[in-house]
């Protein structure tokens, strides 16, 4: 039996969903663990990872309208609908913060699942989400430690890279990498090239996840 610790960041845009299962898949394989159990974990307070349909998106819409009609932003009211309203007490850091935390306490800080054939173990229909309560764009960094047992043949080591892989899923960020390889006095005009970018990157992610 073997433990493996590694850290994700992902990079959220804003308050909604950030499908995290790829990756999690990808790191698992990259750390040639065949079977056994892993723990994902956020090290934040403001979101939350859940497991949820990965088919019809007007299902995530629905769980985000419901999440804000029973959390609201500036304070709340019994749930029979009786007293005064109370305002938030922590409110120094946005109209958003406090909300956030209720959401996060009210969802998962952390899940617990089984990896078999070095893929982690869901239903046809689920995925793993992160879940960003905050309006605004954030670094989020997601724990992951596995035990378990690990292929006979260990090719290579885990590849580091994948701390920032959440984060290079962003086609503008991936845009600035790819660009500095190409040459600098390249008469292309930026907004093409950049354009061209985007639909190859897409049409990249659009075969990794198809071959998973």
């Amino acid at each position: 039996m073997e433990q493996i610790l590694e850290e994700l960041i992902c990079q959220t845009n804003g308050e909604g969903f950030t499908d995290i299962t790829p990756y999690i898949d990808l790191w698992i394989k990259e750390s040639q663990l065949k079977q056994g159990i892993i723990v994902v974990s956020t090290k934040h307070t403001s979101c939350s990872l859940i497991i949820n349909e990965n088919a019809d998106p007007n299902v995530l819409k629905d769980l985000s309208n419901y999440m804000k009609a029973i959390v609201p932003e500036k304070g709340f009211k019994s749930i029979s609908g009786d007293g005064e309203k109370k305002e938030y007490l922590h409110s120094e850091e946005g109209i958003d913060d406090m909300p956030a935390h209720i959401r996060t306490a009210l969802t998962c800080s952390s899940i617990s699942l089984s990896v078999n054939q070095s893929k982690v173990l869901l239903g046809t229909w689920q995925a793993i989400y992160l879940w960003e309560h905050r309006y605004s764009k954030n670094m989020r960094k997601i724990n992951l430690h596995a035990i378990g047992e690990l292929n006979s043949t260990k090719d290579s080591e885990p590849n580091k890279s994948i701390k920032l892989l959440l984060e290079k899923t962003n086609p503008s960020k991936l845009n600035k990498i790819i660009s500095k390889q190409n040459d600098e006095h390249s008469l292309l005009n930026e907004n093409i090239t950049d354009t061209n970018l985007d639909l190859l990157i897409d049409r990249i992610h659009e075969l990794i996840s198809r071959s998973d």
